[in-house]
């Protein structure tokens, strides 16, 4: 026999505490213009973001997040190297001929205009170029017999169909770089800008004071006009610092006229899907977010890629989704045609671990600007301040502080968008302010998981039960016979259900209920033990119908006379 002595022991594992819960961690991942690619930065609402990470989308988005997150968040950063921005868009076709697309990659401001001279076949038909809307064309030459029609500087083709083409028939699209087209409202000289872009902006330069440099004055606005900066003496050199954005403005040495405006959209530099998932290998090894947010303009191809990689982290037990951005509408591409253009983008592709926002508008941040940028950073910041079962879109919440929508944005168009699963804003008649619509997931029409707060609530129960399960992992079964009494299954079915009543007791509730069953037909020595679990949802109220009718007080129909 051992020495005859008190021996002590800690018996550990069963004080009700239940590990596992990442809900309210989201890891951010955009361009900025300083910062380490692929190195986490772990912020709150004190953090200094201009020092850590300088200006650019990933800036905006994180703004707009500890605007909305209420007062407890937690935020994880991850800059990415971006690309310059830039827009095509559609062909819009004019006539009775054959159809075109575009290819290419835009290298220059355009407006394309093509105008058939000589109808016919491809190889003897001709046509004529604009790249400034019609204003001016080039001489007609025949078009090639593979198509194609090279817009000289704007680094775009038009592709034409084969077939015969049409006398008269137009063609036009419109080409953007990352700095736009100068739109110059008054007289006097022209101005310029140069550089590279490292944060979208609406530039607006107006001339306060009629003169040349060193004597004529400006004042500037990155917020196409909302805010101005106070007045300012044109530079004796002529170059103009645009704010943070990475430009700079070149007058020429020449007059400037009272009150001209110079205008120009700065596009915010992209990632590469390929260049999010490169930064986010490391991070995601050494922290466990709720959900990944990816900043900046994506399409289906992106969202395939990232919807893998949702894949590999389920496999390796850590459930998260991605948080997308659809872009924005094109120059020169109204509502109606961005609206038909995300439908189609979304018909071929389906996840149901991938969300997107389409929601945009004029979006004030803690500067006092106002940006037209996509509100993913605000949706961001609404979910980490709500519990995982609540739709982001709860009226009860208030409505969305610090965005303005476009009056051209329909309800039909919310609708449409909403259907084909894109997460929306929407506006209630009777109501000012703006919400989110349905929380919507990129998942088929045949999955149950169409919806954000049911991959929140699902994931997060998963979460805790696994963990939960792993200290019955290696366990002595017990006595299989006595069932569900069994020593070792009735301490997993009770580590299990410790697991989800934190959800069923949590304030507000965030599972009805649950149902555990473990069945006993099993061959638990060759298979492990298989266990069921139903999570009993809490459903949300997506529709009120109101019934009223009018009655006459003392008629037969009073319901205050009957029975």
């Amino acid at each position: 026999m051992g020495r005859k002595d008190v021996f002590e022991h800690i018996v550990d594992g069963v004080s009700g505490l239940v590990p596992g819960d990442v809900t309210g961690k989201a890891l951010v991942v955009g361009v900025c213009s300083q910062g380490e690619v692929g190195k986490v930065y772990y912020l709150g609402k004190r953090s200094d973001l201009t020092k850590l990470l300088g200006a650019g989308p990933l800036v905006d988005r994180l703004n707009d997040i500890f605007a909305a997150a209420g007062q407890d968040a937690t935020v994880l950063a991850v800059p990415v190297s971006g690309n310059p921005s830039g827009t095509i868009s559609r062909v819009k076709h004019v006539g009775t001929g054959v159809s075109a697309s575009v290819s290419g990659l835009p290298a220059a401001n355009a407006d394309v205009l093509v105008e058939i001279v000589n109808g016919g076949s491809l190889g003897t038909a001709t046509a004529k170029v604009s790249t400034d809307a019609g204003a001016s064309f080039g001489s007609a030459s025949a078009v090639a017999a593979n198509g194609q029609i090279a817009i000289g500087g704007s680094g775009t083709t038009l592709v034409l169909e084969s077939g015969n083409l049409v006398v008269g028939d137009t063609y036009s699209y419109i080409v953007r770089g990352a700095i736009g087209a100068i739109q110059q409202t008054g007289k006097g000289a022209s101005v310029s800008v140069e550089g590279a872009v490292k944060v979208g902006a609406q530039l607006a330069l107006q001339v306060v004071k009629s003169g040349g440099r060193n004597v004529g004055q400006y004042r500037l606005s990155v917020d196409g006009g909302d805010n101005f900066s106070g007045y300012r003496t044109i530079p004796v050199d002529g170059r103009i610092s645009a704010a943070d954005t990475g430009t700079t403005i070149v007058c020429p040495d020449d007059e400037f006229t009272l009150g001209t405006t110079y205008s120009c959209s700065l596009l915010a530099p992209v990632p590469t899907v390929s260049a999010v998932i490169a930064a986010l290998k490391k991070p995601l090894e050494i922290v466990d977010p709720e959900y990944v947010y990816v900043v900046g303009a994506s399409d289906s191809v992106a969202w395939a890629s990232l919807g893998a990689l949702a894949d590999d982290l389920w496999n390796k037990h850590r459930p998260t989704f991605f948080l997308c951005e659809s872009r924005l509408p094109s120059a020169g591409e109204d509502l109606d045609d961005w609206v038909s253009a995300l439908k189609e983008e979304r018909a071929t592709f389906a996840h149901r671990f991938v969300s997107v926002c389409c929601g945009f508008g004029e979006i004030a941040d803690r500067t006092g600007q106002r940006k037209v940028r996509n509100a993913g950073g605000l949706l961001s910041g609404r979910i980490l301040s709500i519990p995982v079962q609540r739709d982001i879109g709860r009226v009860r919440d208030q409505s969305i502080t610090g965005i303005t929508v476009s009056d051209e944005y329909t309800e039909s168009m919310q609708l449409a968008l909403e259907d084909a699963g894109y997460i929306t804003l929407t506006r209630y008649a009777g109501l000012r302010g703006t919400y989110w619509g349905t929380a919507r997931t990129m998942a088929d029409t045949t999955s149950d998981y169409q919806r954000l707060e049911v991959i929140r609530t699902t994931f997060k129960a998963i979460r805790l039960m696994r963990l939960q399960a792993l200290k019955a992992l290696k366990d002595e079964l017990g006595d299989p016979v006595q069932g569900a009494d069994a020593s070792g299954l009735a301490y997993l079915r009770s580590n299990l259900e410790n697991a989800l009543d934190t959800m069923v007791k949590a304030k507000p509730k965030e599972l009805a209920g649950y149902a555990i069953v473990i069945p006993l037909d099993q061959d638990f020595v060759n298979n492990g033990v298989a266990v069921e679990t139903k999570l009993i949802g809490i459903p949300i109220i997506d529709k009120i119908n109101l019934y009223s009718s009018y009655i006459y007080a003392g008629s037969k129909f009073d319901p205050r006379l009957q029975g």
